[in-house]
């Protein structure tokens, strides 16, 4: 049990170092990320090194509705936490979940499928929904049935592309499975299993074996959403320590913080808060806030 719960702590802190770590390299290309990575040494978005962005909000919402409400995910309490933040005029937010936060607070209730229906699938499957989803993957780790139903409804508040629902519900599967203790390329093939005959699911297959080697993800498609899923899992798969994990992610290019956030959160999960490099998460902004939040997520699980 307490293995259990320094890996469900490990994952939300995960994410949110990895987020601020990918930060300041956010959309560069490959070729123009230095090499070692600086870590937590500039800025981002005239923030101090250790800021987080969106990523990092829209998971502390998550957590703190599953908080609420005892571990049961009300979408409607998800929704008004996303709306509240927004509200507040945060530093960063991406461009699809403005718009369809933005129709969802004018009242319409299908904003989501509108985004899909009326952009198309070039710009619909963007990764602001797998970005934030790996706590309920957590905190399911011994109900994980659930996220079958849970995960792809979590992704429709704000992206409902098919896609972006499997990625959503490909990494919840593995977050589960890692904070389980399962050897991380069986949990990996597993999920790949599980989501094979979804929307995405064989392209996501391709990007677990890829992303970063034949197929780059730094180029203008850099925010789709199974590119951020298939480098999580690619990187949870190969189960290397935190940090050269993470500074490979980032090396790579494109949609850094969001990668990063994804993977960290999946490292968080197999290694657990012990594996958390102490120097990254001395330099992580309002640590000790989300380290509280991260206890009392370990609490439901």
């Amino acid at each position: 049990m307490d293995d259990l719960r320094e890996r469900v702590v490990g994952c939300l802190l995960g994410l949110a170092i990895g987020d601020a770590l990918g930060a300041p390299y956010e959309f560069r290309r490959r070729d123009e990320i230095p090499d070692p990575v600086p870590a937590f040494e500039h800025p981002w978005n005239d923030l101090p090194p250790g800021s987080w962005t969106d990523d990092t909000a829209m998971a502390r919402n998550l957590c703190r509705s599953l908080v609420a409400h005892a571990g049961a995910l009300d979408l409607d309490d998800v929704l008004a936490r996303h709306l509240a933040w927004l509200g507040s005029d945060p530093p960063d937010v991406g461009a699809l979940t403005r718009r369809v936060l933005g129709w969802r607070r004018d009242g319409e209730r299908d904003a989501a499928d509108r985004y899909v229906r009326e952009l198309g699938p070039e710009v619909s499957a963007g990764n602001g929904s797998v970005m934030y989803c790996a706590p309920l993957g957590a905190v399911r780790a011994r109900d994980s049935e659930r996220l079958a139903e849970e995960a792809p409804a979590l992704s429709s508040i704000t992206h409902a592309d098919e896609r972006c629902r499997t990625a959503c519900l490909a990494v919840t599967l593995a977050a589960a499975g890692l904070v389980r203790g399962e050897e991380p390329e069986a949990a990996v093939g597993e999920v790949l299993g599980a989501v094979a005959e979804r929307d995405g699911g064989e392209e996501l297959e391709y990007l677990v074996a890829e992303a970063g080697r034949a197929r780059r993800i730094d180029g203008p498609d850099r925010g789709f959403a199974l590119f951020t899923a298939g480098i999580a899992l690619q990187v949870a798969a190969g189960a290397p320590d935190f940090e050269p994990g993470l500074l490979a992610v980032v090396s790579l290019g494109g949609d850094t913080d969001t990668n990063a956030a994804v993977a960290g959160a999946l490292l968080g999960a197999l290694h657990g808060r012990p594996g958390l490099p102490p120097a990254w998460l001395n330099r992580l902004v309002d640590r000790a806030a989300i380290g509280a939040e991260a206890e009392a997520l370990a609490e439901l699980a």
